[in-house]
């Protein structure tokens, strides 16, 4: 196939592409990142001094940290499915073309 649906397609593509690199890339980080927290607020949960108020700081770390993260996520998922409809509707309508 040639012309500017090519092009249009292989964008849409690459737009997929890095979408979905978005959104496991933002599940992967996520993980680390509470991962490595952990092991912070466990130290500091072991001392009884530190241990109410580190326990509130995690609370909240970890909330703010799901909901960036959960974010990222989300916009790659939007944009990986905003992406392959276009193709799709764009194969559609290459189709329709070719059959008049």
């Amino acid at each position: 196939m040639k012309g500017p649906d090519n092009n249009t397609q292989w964008w849409l593509g690459v737009a997929e592409l890095l979408a979905q690199g978005m959104h496991h890339g933002a599940v992967k980080l996520k993980r680390v990142h509470l991962s490595i927290a952990d092991e912070s607020f466990r130290v500091l949960d072991a001392i009884p001094a530190t241990r109410p108020g580190s326990r509130l700081v995690r609370v909240c770390h970890h909330g703010i940290a799901r909901v960036s993260y959960d974010s990222v996520s989300l916009a790659g998922r939007v944009i990986a499915e905003g992406a392959a409809s276009a193709g799709a509707r764009l194969a559609m309508r290459r189709q329709d073309m070719t059959e008049t």
